[in-house]
């Protein structure tokens, strides 16, 4: 089979290699698609815990070919998340801050190549006629389920959303049909701005162009970035909540949190972390149409070239996928 190898940070290739081995209690895989993520640059870039080499890709959508457990042509997609069970974080049923968390595509081989063989455990069914480019978001659907559990959210509250990426859409795609407050996406990008406006119809706004302060009762961060971070804190009301969703680089810091303002207000920072137990929910919620999730889908690549975007020599408009075709 064909797969995409980084065989160490900054070096990735494509290469062929023997079809994967079918171990005990797992399944064989055709790739469908996959979605590019930070997590994928990160590994390349080797600023993660990933472990080399390896086939990155996480956000997968595949065709069942042999199974002792699920028939053969199933459309699935893939938890990537493997806990150990043991550590004392499983056992109080944390299992998304094991000791020893496990990822496809990140310590074992994962979705950028044309088969791969997966733990039946992490292996989610999906309809028949749910086509790849919505299924594709189902990994990033269920870690946002997750930042929204944390959120407590109120159906009043009225809610900031920091970046108009494919996360901070489906943030205001959900909080959109749950809540009557406020939703308000910021984001830097003209482009951006103008294409959500007139293909989704959010309100939306560029941070420089906003001149209000503490109006939110809850804000997501779901740029990344410390500016992002620092624009949340401005942005929280008295009482209210900051859910930090988007990935910075480990290590960077911020001088402008002000300890005494968290303290005084009754601010709550919140780290939402993957997907513990959100798995079904988000593939029922694809399962179901509801949503134009494939719309987020703006770059897609063959396996020869979806490369250029794990590496960061491209970035797409919104969100970029391997599709197989």
């Amino acid at each position: 089979m064909k797969a995409l190898y980084i065989t160490e940070p900054h070096h990735i290739e494509l290469i062929e290699k023997d079809d994967p081995e079918i171990r005990e209690n797992e399944s064989l895989l055709k790739i469908l698609g996959c979605g590019v993520c930070g997590t994928d640059l990160k590994i390349y870039k080797g600023e993660t815990l990933a472990t080399y080499p390896i086939i990155p890709g996480h956000e997968i959508v595949g065709e069942i070919i042999n199974s002792s457990k699920y028939e053969k042509g199933t459309k699935v997609t893939v938890d990537p998340n493997k806990p150990c069970g043991y550590c004392k974080y499983c056992r109080e049923g944390k299992p998304h801050l094991c000791d020893d968390l496990k990822a496809v595509g990140v310590n074992r081989n994962g979705g950028f190549a044309e088969l791969l063989s997966v733990p039946n455990d992490l292996i989610y069914p999906l309809n028949e006629n749910i086509d790849v480019k919505s299924a594709l978001f189902a990994e990033p659907l269920s870690c946002i389920i997750h930042g929204i559990d944390l959120s407590n959210f109120s159906f009043t509250d009225d809610i900031a959303i920091i970046g108009g990426g494919a996360i901070g859409l489906i943030f205001a795609m959900l909080f959109n049909k749950f809540s009557v407050g406020i939703k308000l996406i910021f984001e830097i990008s003209q482009d951006k701005i103008t294409y959500i406006e007139k293909e989704f119809g959010f309100d939306i706004v560029h941070p420089q162009e906003y001149k209000k302060f503490k109006e939110f009762d809850l804000v997501i961060e779901c740029s990344g970035s410390i500016s992002g971070l620092e624009l949340a804190y401005t942005l929280v009301k008295k009482g209210g909540k900051i859910i930090v969703f988007g990935v910075t680089p480990k290590g960077l810091t911020t001088t402008e949190l002000e300890p005494f303002q968290i303290y005084s207000e009754e601010i709550t920072l919140t780290g939402s972390y993957i997907n513990p137990f959100t798995m079904q929910k988000a593939v029922k919620i694809i399962n179901s149409k509801e949503f134009p999730f494939h719309k987020l889908l703006t770059d897609q690549a063959s396996l020869q070239d979806i490369n250029e975007y794990i590496s960061g020599n491209k970035h797409p408009f919104l969100k970029a996928a391997y599709i197989n075709k």
